[in-house]
């Protein structure tokens, strides 16, 4: 069986991902190249990302799915798993951990670590907030919440 270029699976995926399978996350092509995407991505209900409206860069491999994308949040965000320079620290978006997924599974997962951040996995969290998200959970959403209403309110 012959392999789908990437080029392929990318543009079926955004098709997929952007017919509401995914209401809180739409992505499109930057500048009609199908490797470079900007999505936006509304903070889940029930976090201190509620209501955010989060652009994230994505960049695909030309042997995507066998390699990851590199993802990055344009949108300042305070979460242990996100660098001040949007770099994600997660599993699943390491080299390493790869393993090929639809976009769609792909921004789900992101999704689910805006909820459960993975605060156990050294040199893949930002410390001083996986402490704080570990020891004070109330005070970390609380810095969450305003650096959320800050940088990625609907206003923004």
């Amino acid at each position: 069986m012959a392999r789908r270029p990437a080029s392929s699976l990318i543009k079926t995926d955004l098709r997929c991902l952007n017919r509401d399978l995914s209401p809180n996350i739409t992505a499109v092509t930057v500048d009609d190249d199908i490797f470079r995407c900007e999505a936006t991505l509304i903070g889940p209900v029930n976090t201190p990302y509620e209501g955010g409206v989060f652009k994230l860069k994505v960049t695909f491999p030309p042997d995507y799915p066998r390699s990851p994308p590199k993802v990055i949040f344009i949108t300042r965000i305070c979460h242990p798993n996100v660098s001040d320079n949007g770099g994600i620290y997660l599993k699943v978006l390491r080299r390493d951990s790869w393993s090929p997924m639809s976009i769609v599974k792909l921004f789900k997962e992101l999704v689910e670590k805006l909820i459960e951040p993975e605060v156990n996995d050294e040199g893949q969290t930002i410390e001083y907030l996986a402490n704080l998200y570990k020891s004070d959970r109330r005070r970390f959403e609380a810095m969450a919440r305003e650096m959320t209403n800050k940088y990625a309110g609907r206003g923004n």
